[in-house]
């Protein structure tokens, strides 16, 4: 057990302009963010604390904001207790405590590792980091993003021409929102603009039932897609539309309430024919081990995984950024090009995207408290990460 000061903030990034996540106007990214410091005796509270980000969205997780925000207070405060509480973590408060106990010692001047055997399972190695010494292996390594669309006509053909411009390898464009002859022709654009050169995937995000799902994936064998992201209302039909029309697909929101797999016991009720990649999106699967598992599972199926965001801020989109460099043994283009649509971020230095690839800070960032606004702090004590 490690005892820590803590203090829970909320924050409120404006979008550019409104957009529509699943059928829903989003004007702005609301979340909190968790700040723990550790109070061992031969660390300054000052220098040594980490950072988590617990951003509930409308849609995709079942909890609310208020909700999130209520369970961490109570966990923090010790009303919480997984052993005998009827209910669990939520996924997105999970997310963030796992990360801000993590990310502990990225922040200390003297990143004494050595000392994080008292909050993590000295055994696993994965979960001890040094971002310092391990920075020149990040610049280095390269992360491929995917190039995000999500207009219509003169928007969508703005955003392939910006994304071919900013030498991303690979795009993916927002189907299902509008009827399918309406995406056909968005698919035809992007393909146009695009070219050949560029790799292009769709995310319909489970909009369409069997005949729509059927028509449209028939027209799409003259498009050379990648894949397609979830397709049909009804999931248990994937395999027969992937035998019918050849369509590649890839899994995301059925994974969100499937039991997490492991060695000995697979996922049930997943059919993996026509399957070729798994999104992980680790704020809505519950963090680093949950996300792991989902890897290890796809890669002794011989199927590929991409970690995604949900709309997180840059402090979200690093993390997930340093997930995928640790967990994943092949580099595939993450779903990290959601931060073009904020006006600012709250984190300090920010990442930013190269050539269609990910480059780390030059540090590990931090929340500027500028974008803040401190709901409550206490102290607490918790224990080995498996305990979250």
């Amino acid at each position: 057990m490690a005892f820590y000061h803590w203090k829970l903030f909320h924050y409120s990034l404006p979008f550019k302009e409104p957009l529509i996540l699943l059928g829903r106007e989003v004007r702005e990214r609301e979340g909190l963010i968790l700040r723990l410091h550790n109070e061992n005796e031969r660390n300054s509270i000052n220098k040594n604390f980490g950072e988590g980000e617990i951003a509930p969205l409308s849609g995709m997780h079942p909890e609310s904001l208020l909700e999130a925000e209520n369970q961490i207070l109570d966990y923090l405060s010790g009303n919480f207790n997984p052993d005998t509480n009827s209910t669990t973590l939520f996924k997105s408060v999970n997310f963030g405590l796992d990360m801000a106990l993590r990310s502990m010692f990225q922040t200390s001047i003297d990143s004494e590792i050595n000392n994080s055997k008292q909050i993590l399972n000295a055994s696993d190695k994965s979960k001890m980091f040094d971002y310092k010494s391990s920075k020149s292996e990040l610049s280095t390594q390269i992360i491929p993003v995917n190039g995000l669309a999500v207009g219509s006509g003169t928007a969508l053909k703005k955003e392939c021409e910006e994304i071919r411009k900013n030498g991303f390898k690979t795009a993916k464009l927002k189907v299902g929102q509008l009827n399918i002859f309406q995406d056909i022709e968005r698919v035809r654009l992007a393909r146009q603009v695009l070219g050949n050169e560029i790799t292009l995937s769709l995310d319909a995000n489970r909009a369409w039932d069997w005949d729509e799902a059927l028509e449209f994936a028939e027209v799409m064998q003259d498009y050379d897609i990648e894949y397609c992201e979830e397709p049909l209302i009804d999931s248990n039909k994937l395999e027969q539309l992937h035998q019918q029309t050849g369509m590649p697909l890839a899994l995301d929101e059925t994974l969100w309430h499937a039991p997490i797999p492991n060695t000995d016991f697979p996922a049930a009720n997943i059919s993996l024919s026509g399957i070729k990649v798994l999104i992980l999106k680790p704020g809505i699967l519950g963090g680093w081990d949950k996300t792991k598992m989902w890897i290890e599972y796809a890669q002794k199926n011989g199927i590929h995984c991409i970690l995604s965001s949900c709309f997180e801020s840059g402090m979200g989109l690093n993390w997930i950024a340093f997930m995928a460099k640790n967990l994943l043994t092949e580099q595939f283009t993450a779903g990290l090009d959601t931060s073009k649509w904020f006006e600012q971020d709250l984190i300090e230095p920010r990442f930013s995207l190269q050539n269609g690839n990910y480059v780390f800070p030059e540090s590990w960032p931090l929340s500027k408290d500028a974008f803040l606004k401190k709901i409550a702090d206490g102290t607490c004590e918790i224990g080995d990460l498996e305990y979250v």
